[in-house]
């Protein structure tokens, strides 16, 4: 095994056991030397990778996006047409954030208004990354439908505007089910949104 290979298995090891204690204890808690116990480590050999706690927390956050994506397009890739895609897309978006959602609850466990302030920044700019991944998955997705002949060609604009409809759209209909603490209209809701917007991709242009 190769020395860049070994640093990266060690890299990960470091987010690994950051997210478990952060999920056990939240993120307040967690100090370098827990991290550096955890995998049994040096302080020294965090800081090797890391500068401080809040880059590896901004390191983990963007593990997880790379998670939430890959779990997204494979979901994506075992549907064939574009509207199985799209649903696919929909139904696997909620259940990332489902999945995720205890953990972001834990991280802010014993945090004053001011810590979940500034950490709300870094979450922010997380987020903004993870929809620029998930835009990339649905534009993929459209572009290699045209290119197939299964929908018209689209404008740039257009384009765009479809991806942040599909984007807010989830998003709105997963909001509104937390607050109703039931997802059985989650299926009825993602076929109508995906639906909706196969009947604007089919028609004429």
């Amino acid at each position: 095994m190769s020395t860049i290979e070994q640093e990266d298995i060690l890299r990960d090891q470091i987010l690994r056991a950051a997210l478990q204690l952060y999920q056990k204890h939240g993120l307040k808690k967690v100090t370098m030397d827990d991290v550096s116990r955890a995998i049994g480590k040096s302080r020294s050999t965090l800081y090797y990778y890391f500068k401080n706690r809040d880059d590896i927390f901004e390191a983990v956050m963007a593990m997880l996006i790379e998670e939430v994506t890959a779990e997204i397009k494979a979901a994506m890739d075992k549907a064939r047409t574009l509207k199985e895609k799209l649903r696919a897309f929909c139904l696997t978006k909620v259940k990332t954030s489902e999945d995720r959602r205890p953990f972001f609850t834990a991280i802010e466990a014993g945090m004053n208004a001011d810590e979940i302030s500034r950490h709300a920044q870094i979450i922010s700019s997380i987020h903004k990354r993870l929809m620029r991944a998930e835009g990339a998955l649905l534009k993929a997705a459209l572009v290699a439908a045209v290119s197939a002949g299964a929908i018209r060609s689209l404008k740039p604009k257009e384009q765009e505007m479809l991806i942040f409809i599909l984007l807010s759209g989830i998003r709105g209909i997963r909001r509104e089910l937390l607050q109703e603490d039931s997802f059985t209209r989650l299926q009825p809701a993602v076929d109508t949104l995906t639906g909706m917007a196969m009947c604007w991709l089919e028609q004429a242009g």
